[in-house]
């Protein structure tokens, strides 16, 4: 459900690639004419306020005016000057700008490359990096949606934008002189610096940040180079499914970072179909927080592409480091250059880490072949993109679909079969504490890292490890910031709620399984913005019918394989607690995301916030006193 609620971003996200879209650019290249002045004599700052101090007063005067006559001459000595800009328009700058508004993003990202940050006074809605532009007045959308009357009363001695604002270039122009600085590609970003450098006369400047980014496109793709070329296919919306063209910055990025984009021979942002991807088959399938669509939605709708099948499916932490053609866009070409070729990056081997069991586990070379003991492991190992290098995993991993193929070694952790196990001839074998019973035989196999996460700092850590210990790191940070962002949201939204008492249904058998504290589901029910009942026990509790009658929940939650409905409630002791009289007993979707300590707990943290909290997420349930509830 959280992509349909993001869904109105597609809008907004198409909006800001308008600066990066290779259609339709103004003024052929966009390469910028020289500046009609040659001076190149810095500006001072400011004159030196006099000093009240009488002894020193005629001293400080003098200084002061000498100060400020500097000033002026240095200032008349460089300005005016005349620059043509990216749309072929004359501009003439009377004097140095002091008061700048950016209508695009990425404006505001050059400017703080160049220094010159401090003379931002009006930046969009959109914009979000440096951390410091939080502090920054808003003039509303970008390019055509800004305000102009937000704008007009910042009283801005330089406006610039791209080439989104053409249409209101008549009215910024009543506002004050306007600059149109539009980069359509890689090669026009020192274009579009050297540009600013010379209307703020900064051009040493210019060409420094000109050449260090330079070299860092270099070293990137050099790093890259030997490598051979990887498919991809970059979701920019998923419904329709959209995509980046050819001519687009997101392609140049792609190529740069050792891919091919599979779409190159198309144009603009086309709308494809499943079976155009299924016939070229991408190797690494690249999402964003706002294409509308979660890595547990991927990994079902792609399982026929080789990039689902070999867990190399991912969730870039903001896209902005992609699509904003300025010198940030290096931030986001290292991580795209890493996912798509981790083995140019790898990690110092043998590696020594320790693990959730503070055992000392030393790693020869990279893992290549792989042993999961729990569905849990399996599927962390899938979203930080080292699915490929599995070569067994337990007969209960039924996520994601490409585990189908891969060899079942039998039961989950103890109940394993040690003997198919080592037939795999596996480098690394990973478990939980399930398995430490076992531990002994397995570490006659090959190396053993135990992983057993309580909560959801526990499973932030084992993805860490995992990425660590697979030479996937950069992928694990992803995840997990992808994780942070997805529950910061949920929190949010229930933050100033009241928090409903809720009872967890794991099991029954002669008495209710549910989680205390220490659990991750004790993590989740919090998080959701709810309160565990049985939150003073410790770990997996059974409970009887009278402790939970006496707690009286307001909520309960049921596993679809607990062994009891919520239909048996109704006739049983429990019918006279608060959730069922109220018909708020709700079964879970998937009784896995909710069981496993995985990347998937976010599926379970949102379906379980949508129970507790249905008004503030926009949904419903057709629930009467007494009568089931399902999602």
């Amino acid at each position: 459900m959280m992509g349909m609620k993001k869904a109105t971003v597609f809008v907004i996200v198409l909006l800001m690639m308008g600066s990066v879209i290779a259609l339709g650019c103004i003024g052929g290249s966009g390469t910028s004419s020289s500046s009609s002045s040659t001076s190149t004599t810095s500006a001072s700052s400011s004159a030196t306020p006099a000093t009240k101090t009488t002894a020193t007063s005629s001293t400080t005067t003098t200084a002061t005016t000498t100060t400020t006559a500097e000033h002026t001459q240095t200032e008349r000595a460089y300005y005016p000057i005349t620059i043509k800009d990216f749309a072929n328009r004359t501009v003439t700058i009377e004097k140095e700008p002091r008061r700048v508004v950016t209508i695009a993003p990425s404006l505001t990202e050059d400017l703080y490359y160049l220094g010159l940050f401090d003379r931002v006074v009006g930046v969009t809605q959109f914009d979000d990096f440096p951390p410091g532009v939080a502090n920054v007045t808003r003039i509303g959308g970008y390019g055509k949606y800004a305000n102009l009357e937000l704008i007009a009363n910042l009283s801005p001695d330089l406006i610039i934008a791209d080439s989104y604002s053409l249409s209101i270039l008549d009215q910024l122009e009543k506002i004050a002189p306007v600059v149109i600085v539009d980069p359509h590609s890689i090669n026009d970003i020192p274009k579009a610096l050297d540009l600013l450098g010379r209307i703020f006369n900064v051009e040493d400047k210019a060409k420094e940040v000109s050449s260090q980014f330079e070299a860092q496109l270099e070293e990137l793709s050099s790093a890259v180079s030997g490598f051979e070329k990887v498919k991809v296919f970059y979701v920019v919306w998923g419904d329709p499914l959209t995509t980046a063209g050819g001519d687009t910055f997101i392609s140049d990025i792609i190529a740069l970072a050792g891919g091919i984009n599979i779409f190159n021979d198309t144009s603009g942002w086309p709308a494809v179909s499943m079976e155009q991807i299924i016939a070229r088959d991408p190797d690494v399938i690249i999402l964003t927080p706002h294409c509308g669509m979660k890595l547990d939605d991927a990994y079902q709708k792609f399982a026929a592409a080789s990039a689902a099948k070999s867990g190399r499916v991912y969730m870039v932490e903001n896209e902005n480091d992609l699509i904003h053609p300025s010198p940030r866009v290096v931030r986001g070409l290292e991580i795209l250059a890493k996912l798509l070729h981790p083995e140019a990056f790898r990690e110092k081997y043998p590696m020594t880490i320790t693990d959730f069991m503070n055992r000392t586990v030393t790693i020869p070379k990279e893992p290549q072949r792989i042993v999961s003991l729990a569905p849990s492991i399996t599927e962390t190992l899938f979203y930080i993109g080292a699915g490929d290098k599995l070569v067994g995993v337990t007969k209960w991993a039924d996520w994601p679909p490409a585990v189908e193929n891969i060899s079942k070694i039998g039961g989950y952790g103890k109940y394993a079969n040690l003997e198919l196990i080592a037939n795999l001839s596996p480098d690394l074998i990973i478990a939980d504490s399930y398995s430490l019973s076992i531990l002994d035989q397995l570490e006659k196999i090959a190396p053993v890292v135990i992983v057993d996460p309580k909560d959801i700092n526990g499973i932030y850590r084992q993805i860490d490890l995992l990425g660590k210990v697979t030479n996937r790191e950069e992928q694990a940070k992803l995840v997990i910031g992808e994780m942070k962002g997805e529950i910061a949201y949920i929190e949010s939204k229930v933050r100033d709620l009241p928090r409903p008492e809720v009872f967890f249904i794991l099991s029954y058998y002669k008495g209710y399984w549910t989680a205390g504290r220490g659990t991750f589901m004790d993590s989740v029910i919090t998080l959701a913005g709810g309160r565990n009942i049985f939150n003073d026990t410790k770990g997996w509790v059974k409970v009887s019918d009278e402790q939970i009658i006496v707690r009286d929940p307001d909520v309960i939650v049921v596993l679809p394989t607990a062994g009891v409905n919520a239909t048996e409630l109704c006739n049983g002791p429990l019918s006279v607690t608060t959730a069922v009289k109220e018909g708020r007993v709700y079964t879970a979707t998937d009784s896995n995301v909710y069981q496993r300590p995985s990347p998937r707990i976010v599926v379970a943290i949102e379906e379980m916030a949508e129970f507790l909290h249905p008004e503030a997420f926009g949904v419903s349930f057709n629930s009467t006193a007494c009568a089931v509830s399902t999602s």
